[in-house]
């Protein structure tokens, strides 16, 4: 192949080509350059050669027939791997998904309730309008913090602190 003035290969003709690139290994790309230096071409010259002459040899992508695919396998149909999910599966998946989601909720409404007592004591406490160093402010904080305890120990909500 004729090279230029600056040593690359000279175009074969005025005809303009669009440039691809590709991912190669270093290995591959090597490789491909050796094979393609000793034919006296470019590595890309190379590819369209291999792809022109050689269309048989090239790997495929058509499917193959289910028959063949099964008589090369040991296992047969059965030891087939699948990514279909069977209908018990997805039974036993929405039962345990909905169970976890009635836990959370019951979690959930247990603890805005604890929030709800919380939130109903600082507006109570803050209807009374006393400082917080008063004796008064400080009598009903122990108090409403005591009710709150009470209705939690009686309807078993779970509290906030450790």
């Amino acid at each position: 192949m004729p090279r230029d003035i600056q040593g690359k290969f000279a175009l074969k003709n005025d005809e303009h080509r669009f440039v691809r690139s590709l991912r190669l290994t270093d290995t591959t790309w090597r490789a491909l350059g050796e094979e393609a230096e000793s034919l006296s071409l470019t590595r890309a010259d190379y590819l369209e050669q291999i792809f022109r002459n050689k269309p048989h040899s090239l790997p495929s992508n058509t499917r193959i027939k289910k028959e063949d695919l099964l008589s090369n396998t040991h296992g047969g149909a059965d030891s087939q791997p699948s990514n279909t999910w069977q209908k018990e599966q997805i039974e036993q998946q929405l039962t345990q998904q909905h169970e976890e989601n009635a836990f959370l909720l019951a979690q959930i409404q247990k603890f805005t309730q604890a929030n709800a007592l919380e939130q109903m004591r600082d507006q109570i406490l803050t209807r009374l309008k006393l400082g917080k160093q008063a004796p008064g402010y400080k009598k009903a904080v122990l108090a409403l913090n005591q009710f709150i305890q009470l209705l939690r120990d009686k309807f078993s909500v779970p509290t906030d602190t450790p």
